[in-house]
């Protein structure tokens, strides 16, 4: 629970409950014990109606003892020290903060698939930002990156959260930064794109529309709690009318697109 939170950056209590502990109650207990001991700090943002779930984010003590265990590479570096509740402060400030948490969102109910399947299906990898960006050198910047698993068919992909804030000629042109890590490290993932709504989304997929950047690219929408990322939710962007497809079946369907077999590119 706790190098999810740090790695991630933010995970709220619900989230948790989704991703590691199915028991609400329990996983609120053990976010109040990583609380005493230093190692998260919560907030939570005001909603006009209801109370938010936790937000939690992990201290400068927390990313010490995961480094020293052994994610380093996994968790970011401490900058220095922070007053109590610096951390908190500062996270509940992002302009990104909706952002940041509804990519998250969609990995946890990956997570949260995986455990109902009872091992039939597994989120094998799951990169954060940074993480993923410092992987890849720098030259892609997603805002995440994963492979999924569903009996012997898998997809490993690059993540990128729409909130309907930015022009949509603008993510479109996220896909030749993928294009050219391909041309230099043959690393050629599906590029999967989550939009808002159904609008969004086939306004997105016209401006795809002709798009010459060789990467494979898939489009969806609504809610990850609704939805469930892991169905047949998937359009993949070369096919103008085909059927949504699971996120295992748009894997294989991608290394056919490409002409290519699929492979794992150990990170």
């Amino acid at each position: 629970m706790l190098r999810l939170v740090a790695e991630h950056r933010m995970l709220t209590s619900t989230q948790l409950a989704t991703a590691v502990i199915p028991n609400e109650r329990t996983c609120r207990l053990r976010i109040g014990v990583l609380r005493e001991l230093g190692l998260v700090e919560t907030f939570r943002p005001p909603r006009v109606a209801g109370s938010a779930p936790l937000h939690c984010v992990a201290t400068g003590k927390a990313l010490r003892l995961l480094a020293e265990a052994g994610y380093a590479d996994r968790v970011p570096a401490v900058r220095g020290p922070a007053r109590p509740g610096a951390v908190a402060a500062g996270t509940a400030l992002r302009a990104d903060l909706p952002h940041l948490s509804g990519a998250n969102e969609v990995f946890c109910q990956l997570r949260a698939a995986a455990r109902v399947s009872k091992g039939r299906a597994a989120l094998e990898e799951w990169r954060s930002e940074w993480s993923a960006s410092r992987a890849f050198g720098g030259q892609v910047r997603p805002d995440g990156f994963a492979c999924w698993r569903d009996g012997t068919t898998w997809c490993e992909f690059f993540f990128e959260y729409d909130t309907g804030t930015e022009a949509l000629h603008r993510l479109v042109a996220k896909l030749r930064s993928y294009a050219d890590l391909a041309a230099a490290t043959a690393v050629s993932a599906p590029v999967l794109f989550w939009l808002p709504g159904a609008e969004r989304e086939d306004n997105l997929r016209r401006e795809l529309a002709g798009t010459p950047f060789g990467v494979p690219v898939a489009t969806t929408h609504g809610h990850p709690r609704a939805v469930g990322p892991h169905r047949a939710v998937w359009r993949p962007a070369w096919e103008s009318d085909g059927e949504r497809m699971t996120l295992a079946g748009l894997g294989v369907a991608a290394s056919v697109r490409l002409r290519a077999p699929q492979r794992r590119h150990a990170i």
